[in-house]
């Protein structure tokens, strides 16, 4: 039998999983696959278990949220490039926008069977500065949200728990002075929000336009929302968000393989909903085709 390793995040969402875990082992089974299981036991054990373990596997299914799928990645490339086991994804975190850009669904046994009967495909990935990225890096209004709301309101509320502490956030936003050189062009303005992402989904709130992104074309989506000065300014950028029309006066959308960032003082990142310290001249570079997952 080929050998599978599931690899669930125990503290994630609403786990339900733990309730249909001998389904899922079946499952595997009958698709031809030995499965060892490991729950990981804290930040970042994903990527040194994978890093420590995949390679005899033929295949990693990850169970958790986008972070837990950036640890599991993380630990895959950093395998030799002809070691790298395809991984598969069941979806079990509060958001879940990787998963919703790729169509993979959140009940527990149809993901579980995209992830042994799917196909395997190459998908993009980011590198920002030293860290991989799967899908987002974002930094201004609401990101501190992913990290900073408490597990617990995660698994109870879900993606309202979000909403509420991105309501809690709004008297805390701040502009800030930042600059993006892509290619010979630099953009550089007060910013409340700035993201260089590889999803059609950016925190479960702002939805990109299907047609302008895809997922494996080596090139970021990286959208910029200068700071309101009136009403009628964050008029338009609410209806530009709604009407997914991010080309507006107060809306850049630009789509690259690489950036450089520059920023006024401190400014904090969200890498796929974890923290991330910012800082002045971060490159972020487009690897194209980098991870094989099952579709």
């Amino acid at each position: 039998m080929k050998k599978l390793r599931l690899i669930i995040n125990p503290y994630t969402g609403t786990m339900k999983i733990q309730r249909q875990l001998c389904q899922v082992l079946e499952l595997f089974s009958s698709a031809g696959y030995e499965t060892i299981i490991y729950f990981t036991q804290c930040k970042g054990d994903g990527t040194v278990y994978t890093r420590e373990h995949a390679e005899d596997s033929d295949l990693v299914v990850c169970c958790g949220g986008d972070g837990t799928l950036n640890e599991v990645v993380s630990g895959i490339l950093d395998l030799p490039a002809d070691k790298r086991p395809p991984v598969g994804y069941i979806p079990a975190g509060t958001c879940n926008d990787f998963a919703s850009s790729l169509g993979i669904p959140t009940d527990v046994m149809k993901a579980a069977d995209r992830a042994v009967r799917g196909k395997p495909t190459r998908l993009d990935v980011g590198r920002f500065g030293n860290r991989l990225f799967l899908y987002i890096a974002s930094c201004g209004a609401f990101t501190e949200a992913s990290y900073n709301t408490p597990q617990a309101a995660k698994n109870s509320m879900g993606h309202l728990a979000y909403v509420l502490q991105g309501i809690g956030s709004i008297k805390d936003i701040k502009p800030f002075r930042a600059s993006f050189r892509v290619g010979d062009k630099i953009y550089e303005d007060d910013y409340v929000f700035c993201s260089v992402s590889n999803s059609t989904s950016i925190a479960g709130i702002v939805k990109l336009d299907e047609t302008l992104v895809n997922l494996s074309d080596g090139l970021f989506e990286i959208t910029l929302v200068k700071t309101p000065k009136n009403i009628p300014e964050i008029l338009s950028i609410v209806n530009a968000i709604k009407d997914k029309n991010l080309n507006s006066p107060m809306i850049q959308l630009i789509h690259a393989p690489s950036a450089e960032f520059s920023g006024e003082g401190t400014i904090a990142w969200t890498i796929d909903g974890e923290y991330e310290p910012g800082g002045q001249g971060i490159c972020i570079e487009n690897l194209p085709g980098a991870m094989e997952i099952m579709l």
